[in-house]
């Protein structure tokens, strides 16, 4: 006869490998389901239809209330928390970070010839505070749909999987960034040759979903993210759409991820988050 507690142990492992075998299975689903609604909006958009930017970026939102519902994976790590306590320094981070990056893009562009600023600095502020308060509830909007996807759902379920961070990161960046193909190639999203530009934009997305995920993982709260995300989206239509700043060399300097100033910064920003990893791991040893 087995031994009660062998009996419990083997029961145990069979628990824990059909819960394996379902995050697998629902972060499959969720990857295919949002890559096919990318799809379906690209198309549409293609067509012009307008009602294809919303089946676009409803996807990662939508795949991931169905799978948290009905593919019964739950909302406890979700991130839905605002987690203020001790997170101040991360909600500070998520405001000031894309201007910061943007500002500094910007300056080094100016410095290497590649940027002009097109209007007077009254000018400037003026049309760039009106894009601002235009685009915000919108950019927010599109932030949220994304981020709750992303660092709401797919991030969090791979790390149930134990996936270290950055190999985790990297997966979610290189999803996100397919994702944005169909809306690339389906509108006038560049003006860059698509030989050069999808490969820079994968590796820019890749980068910015490690900064991305690790302050997700340090705030508990994909909030930090969204507001991100948003501010970012923000800041630079107010720009783009305004017609502020010519970027010259786009592919070298601009505020999109695909700029090699932008990867550089970022880069070593994500470098310097993931020393904080190590740091936080050394302390609690």
């Amino acid at each position: 006869m087995m031994p009660q507690n062998s009996s419990v142990s083997v029961s145990a492992a069979c628990v824990g490998e059909y819960r394996k075998l379902k995050i697998k299975r629902n972060i499959i689903i969720f990857v295919i389901g949002t890559l096919i609604l990318s799809g379906l909006g690209g198309v549409l958009l293609a067509g012009k239809n307008d009602i294809g930017g919303l089946v676009f970026i409803m996807g990662p939102i939508l795949m991931m209330v169905i799978l948290r519902t009905f593919g019964r994976d739950g909302w406890k790590n979700a991130g839905l928390k605002l987690n203020f306590r001790n997170n101040n320094q991360w909600y500070l981070v998520s405001i000031i970070v894309f201007p910061v990056t943007f500002f500094i893009v910007i300056i080094l562009g100016i410095l290497t010839g590649v940027t002009s600023i097109e209007v007077s600095s009254a000018s400037f502020l003026q049309l760039f505070a009106t894009g601002v308060v235009a685009q915000f509830l919108p950019r927010m909007f599109f932030a949220l749909c994304e981020e709750f996807g992303w660092r709401g759902y797919l991030d969090p379920q791979l790390s149930l999987l134990k996936i270290a961070d950055v190999k985790r990161h990297l997966i979610v960046g290189l999803i996100w960034a397919v994702w944005h193909f169909p809306l690339i190639l389906s509108t006038d999203y560049t003006d860059i040759p698509l030989k050069f530009f999808l490969p820079v934009f994968t590796i820019g997305v890749m980068i910015a979903a490690i900064v991305y995920g690790q302050i997700r993982k340090y705030s508990q709260s994909v909030w930090p993210v969204v507001i991100m995300h948003g501010i970012g989206n923000t800041v630079a239509w107010a720009i783009v759409d305004k017609q502020l700043i010519v970027f010259k060399n786009k592919l070298f300097a601009n505020i999109s991820p695909e700029s090699v100033f932008t990867i550089i910064l970022w880069s070593f920003f994500s470098w310097w988050l993931l020393k904080y990893n190590k740091k936080l791991i050394s302390q609690n040893e």
